[in-house]
C-alpha cells in the first residue's frame, strides 16, 4: 500500500475516518469517470487501437510514478490525488477493454470480485479476525516488494519483446497459482490500508493526510481489480 511508509504529520484539523471515506469515493468516482470515458472513446471509433495502447500503458506508469512520489512527499497528495485517479481511469478503461477481447465477461466479474473482497476484507478487519500486527506487515510488504520485482524484471522482458517463463503464460498451472497468490496479497494489502487509517486517526494526523490515504486504498482496489482480470483470464485460456 502507499501509504505503509508515509511519514504521517500531526497538527492543525485532524482527519476522521468519515473524511477518508469521502476522498477516496471521490477519487473512485473520478477513475470510473475517466475509465468510461476512455473506454466508450476507443470502442467509438475515436482512436486507434496503438494510440489506445499508448495512453493505457503510458497513464499506467506515470500514475505509478505519482504513486511513488506521493509515497516519498505525502504532502503533495491534496493536489496530485485527481491526476493520479484520472490516469488510473485511463489505464483502467483501456486494460479492461484488452481484457474483454480475450472474454466479454472479465472485466464486470473482476469488478464485481473486487467490490466483494473488499467487503469481506472489511468484515475481517473490523471483527478483529485478523490482527496487523507487525509481523503480518513484515510478511505482507516482503511478498509485495517481491511481487513489484518481478513485474518491473516482466516489463524489461516485454520491452524486448518476450515474457518471464511460466509466470506469464497464459492458461500455464503455474502462471494460474502466481496470479492466484497476487490475487491474495493485493486483496490482504487492503488490510494495512484500514490499519493505517485507524492509526493516523487515533494519531490525530492532519486532515490534509486523507488524501493520502484515499489514493492509497485507490492504488490497492485498481491493483486487485487488474489482477483479478489476470486470473480470470487464465482460466478462459
Amino acid at each position: 500500500p502507499i501509504v505503509s511508509r508515509t511519514e504521517l504529520a500531526v497538527g492543525g484539523k485532524s482527519m476522521t475516518v468519515k473524511g477518508v471515506v469521502h476522498k477516496t469515493s471521490f477519487l473512485l468516482g473520478l477513475s470510473a469517470i475517466a475509465a468510461l470515458g476512455f473506454f466508450f472513446f476507443v470502442i467509438s471509433g475515436g482512436i486507434s487501437g496503438g494510440m489506445a495502447q499508448m495512453i493505457t500503458f503510458g497513464s499506467m506508469f506515470i500514475a505509478f510514478g505519482l504513486a511513488l512520489f506521493i509515497t516519498f512527499k505525502p504532502q503533495k497528495a491534496k493536489a496530485l490525488a485527481a491526476p493520479y485517479a484520472i490516469l488510473e481511469g485511463l489505464f483502467l478503461g483501456g486494460v479492461s477493454l484488452m481484457f474483454m477481447g480475450i472474454d466479454p465477461s472479465i472485466p464486470a466479474n473482476a469488478l464485481a470480485a473486487t467490490f466483494v473482497t473488499a467487503a469481506v476484507m472489511l468484515g475481517l478487519y473490523r471483527s478483529g479476525m485478523i490482527k496487523v500486527n507487525e509481523k503480518f506487515r513484515s510478511i505482507m510488504m516482503s511478498a509485495i516488494f517481491a511481487i513489484l520485482l518481478i513485474y518491473i524484471m516482466q516489463w524489461g522482458f516485454v520491452l524486448f519483446g518476450s515474457s518471464l517463463p511460466f509466470l506469464f503464460q497464459t492458461g500455464g498451472l503455474v502462471a494460474i497459482g502466481f496470479s492466484l497468490f497476487v490475487v491474495v496479497i493485493a486483496s490482504f494489502s487492503l488490510l494495512l490500508d484500514f490499519d493505517n487509517v485507524e492509526r493516523a486517526v487515533a494519531a490525530g494526523v492532519s486532515e490534509d493526510y486523507e488524501w493520502v490515504f484515499g489514493v492509497g486504498i485507490l492504488a490497492t482496489l485498481v491493483w486487485m481489480y487488474f489482477e483479478f482480470m489476470r486470473l480470470l483470464s487464465h482460466f478462459n485460456d
